[in-house]
């Protein structure tokens, strides 16, 4: 997004956040000067007026804009704002929306609604719609498609969300291989339009298998008597319909993809796949490991009801407050030694911060190759020796430079030892701990990011406390 546009767009939402709040006011002092004759009529006009500017607004917004709105603001505002959208945008508003704006909304509109706003949408994205919908709505929305869009709505119905089918396409330019270009051209001239911005067009054959690929540039640098086969890609990236769609993804970023063909186990084609689609595919992944990896394994919308998010929030506070008891219990175990040594309770926080900051980085790290499938048990245990290696190095290095900082502070070199030794050993253990967490998970069916950080940071206090207490025990 442009700054142009970025700032164009934070303007029409803060101009209409305004609006909503003035007509609030003044249909609030209205209401209450109900002495005043003729008052019905004035405060009809009012509220009147400003719907009419909200929805002036509104419907000059794009949907995805719309559907930002629509987040920004305080729920009890959100249905006079869908009620305001236009039909034809009404569906392409609904599926930019986060799952927690979007089931109020379909639950307080009508059957009659959801089916138009819908109808305006493609055969790929009707699918996408139609799982959110209520069951009722469903039948009417399918029987009200031609014959060939039921089928393809169904067809991406039929696959998991996170499958190549889910995701694909049905609105695409096929032509046969036993034709030549310039009939193919002829075609083009008949629909009064060239294909997308994808430059492809799919090559099949009688029955309907896929053949390869034809450039849009070969369709026009070529001599038009040539044969399609003669200029087509026959061997062209191709997915099938149970692939997964994160791998489609990274195979789109890696060979720089703008659509692809996608086939049934027949070699058959059956759509296809663009960037576009992927684009969304690759935000949502990203918001989803984002509030995995801080331990939100539900979608949260800013202005969620008190007890929604409070709830979403309880099992990993829960399990962070077991931890840190856990740590407390340690620390009261040694409660002689700091007594004796005061310096010990200053220094404590510094190795279990360390710890924790080298911990979060390998998991980023592991978390990440896992995702890239760069990492696997065939060189897990390189990696491992790898990071322990790197916290070694840094061990040493950081545990001097705190072992001098220490013994400047105190003058007490065994002291200054307990430090060096802590911050290598916690950061051992810490390289060791962030490689182990997200491959457990991985083995046991989790998604690696589900509370990783939240994991690492407590088990690394509680270890760096131990670690640190313990030494300071045995050598102070």
């Amino acid at each position: 997004m442009s700054d142009i546009h970025s700032q164009h767009l934070s303007q029409s939402i803060q101009r209409i956040q305004l609006l909503l709040n003035r007509k609030e006011l003044i249909e609030a002092w209205l209401h209450s000067q109900n002495q005043q004759p003729k008052h019905a009529l004035v405060e009809s006009l009012t509220h009147r007026q400003h719907l009419a500017e909200l929805k002036r607004l509104i419907n000059r917004l794009h949907p995805a804009d719309t559907a930002l709105l629509l987040e920004s603001i305080p729920p009890e505002h959100r249905p006079l704002i869908w009620h305001l959208v236009d039909e034809d945008k009404a569906g392409a508003v609904l599926l930019e929306l986060s799952d927690s704006v979007k089931q109020p909304l379909i639950s307080a509109s009508d059957t009659n609604v959801l089916t138009a706003a819908a109808q305006h949408l493609e055969s790929d994205e009707i699918a996408d719609l139609v799982q959110d919908l209520p069951e009722d709505v469903a039948p009417d929305l399918l029987c009200s498609l031609s014959s060939d869009e039921r089928d393809q709505v169904r067809s991406a119905m039929s696959f998991p969300e996170d499958c190549v089918g889910a995701w694909m396409e049905f609105d695409i330019p096929v032509v046969r291989d036993d034709i030549s270009l310039d009939v193919v051209l002829r075609f083009f001239r008949r629909q009064g339009s060239l294909p997308d911005n994808s430059g492809q067009i799919m090559v099949i054959d009688d029955y309907g298998h896929l053949k390869g690929t034809l450039a849009l540039e070969d369709l026009l640098t070529h001599s038009g008597d040539l044969p399609i086969a003669d200029v087509l890609d026959s061997k062209p990236i191709t997915f099938h319909t149970n692939s997964s769609a994160e791998d489609a993804a990274r195979s789109f970023e890696r060979y720089e993809l703008i659509v692809a063909p996608v086939v049934n186990a027949h070699n058959k084609l059956v759509g296809v796949l663009r960037v576009t689609a992927l684009m969304d595919l690759i935000a949502e992944l990203a918001h989803k490991k984002l509030l995995l990896n801080a331990g939100l394994n539900k979608e949260e919308n800013l202005f969620d009801p008190i007890i929604t998010s409070a709830k979403n929030r309880w099992p990993w506070i829960a399990l962070n407050l077991f931890i840190v008891f856990i740590a407390s219990r340690i620390i009261d175990q040694f409660e002689t030694v700091i007594t004796h040594v005061v310096a010990l309770a200053a220094l404590l926080p510094i190795t279990a911060n360390i710890g924790g900051n080298a911990g979060n980085q390998v998991v980023a790290l592991v978390i990440r190759g896992l995702a890239t499938k760069q990492l696997n048990a065939s060189n897990t245990l390189q990696l491992l020796r790898k990071e322990l290696s790197i916290s070694l190095m840094n061990g040493l290095i950081w545990g001097s430079v705190t072992a001098l900082i220490t013994y400047t502070l105190y003058s007490n070199f065994l002291l200054s030892c307990v430090m060096m030794l802590a911050m290598l050993s916690t950061m051992l253990f810490a390289s060791f701990i962030g490689v182990a967490i997200p491959i457990a998970l991985k083995r046991l069916g989790q998604d690696p990011a589900l509370g990783s950080s939240v994991i690492i940071t407590g088990t690394t206090d509680t270890l760096g406390f131990l670690i640190f207490l313990g030494l300071a025990a045995v050598i102070l």
